[in-house]
């Protein structure tokens, strides 16, 4: 099922942008497509190498990456 995750913020190429995941496969679009279903919205907070993530599908996660980012990014998560 191909999953949408449509995100407002800085941090990524442009202010408005939407990654879609199908199978094994994802993809970024440089403009805001809204999911037709939505299944929840996320805050994703990244600083250096770690990033802070509220969702209401998932809870409050703490994650540490290989890469140094400075994002502030909100989403809406579906499908």
């Amino acid at each position: 099922m191909k999953k949408i995750y449509a995100e407002i913020g800085f941090g990524n190429k442009t202010f408005l942008s939407t990654e879609i995941e199908n199978k094994d496969k994802e993809y970024r679009i440089n403009r805001f497509i809204r999911p037709k279903q939505i299944k929840g919205i996320y805050i994703r907070i990244w600083i250096l190498k770690r990033v802070l993530i509220l969702s209401t599908c998932n809870g409050i996660s703490l994650n540490k990456k290989n890469k140094n980012r400075i994002k502030f990014i909100f989403g809406i998560q579906g499908n």
